[in-house]
């Protein structure tokens, strides 16, 4: 059996949801900025949502591919990403580019990147506005879980969540969708990061190593 700690459905797949985003409602000027850093797609979601000035000729920055391609999707004409989809591959890649330039970073309220710590400590002037929250829940009604089993994290806040409630057993797998996730897995031998940090991707190796 495969589990998602997630609520997008795959088929074959059991969902375990523990977590919902609340977007924040915000107000800003994109052309007050030379450049705009997103974190995921729900910051670039947020900022569609919210009351903010939208230019779509700003330089865009996406943490990962996915990312990128809403942005374009939403109309937005310049937009890059990194070669490996994590905060600080973005930070250090790009770090030239954001010298002297005034940044906007969209990110979520509790972050583990250090994107922004890393762009700061470099001098890089940037303004890091909270566009949206992961919300931890409760689940409605807990779920008997089938031992051995694949469980699929996409962040460090679904492992959290899940072990608040659940337990890995030694024999289980888990497939986790980068190294922040990873990390907070460190000490269960059966883990397995993901080479594409998309979800898709996980949810295929989960399959392929399903008991």
């Amino acid at each position: 059996m495969v589990y998602f700690i997630g609520d997008k459905e795959f088929d074959g797949v059991k969902n375990i949801k523990l977590n919902e985003i609340k977007f924040y409602d915000f107000e800003i000027d994109l052309k007050d900025f030379d450049c705009l850093i997103i974190s995921s797609k729900n910051a670039l979601k947020s900022l569609m949502q919210s009351k903010s000035k939208i230019d779509f000729n700003i330089k865009v920055f996406a943490v990962g591919i996915k990312s990128a391609n809403l942005a374009k999707e939403y109309g937005f004409k310049d937009v890059s990403y990194p070669s490996k989809s994590y905060g600080k591959e973005l930070a250090s890649e790009f770090l030239s580019e954001f010298k002297n330039k005034k940044c906007l970073y969209l990110r979520a309220k509790k972050i583990s990147s250090g994107l922004n710590e890393y762009l700061l400590k470099e001098g890089i002037y940037l303004k890091e506005l909270i566009a949206y929250e992961n919300i931890a829940l409760k689940p409605k009604e807990k779920i008997i879980l089938r031992h051995p089993a694949v469980f699929v994290f996409s962040a460090p806040s679904s492992v959290e969540q899940f072990l608040k409630f659940y337990q890995l057993n030694k024999e289980d797998k888990a497939v986790v969708i980068g190294e922040s996730t990873a990390l907070k897995l460190n000490k269960f031998k059966n883990l397995y990061i993901c080479k594409e940090q998309d979800l898709n991707s996980c949810i295929k190796l989960a399959k392929n190593l399903d008991f």
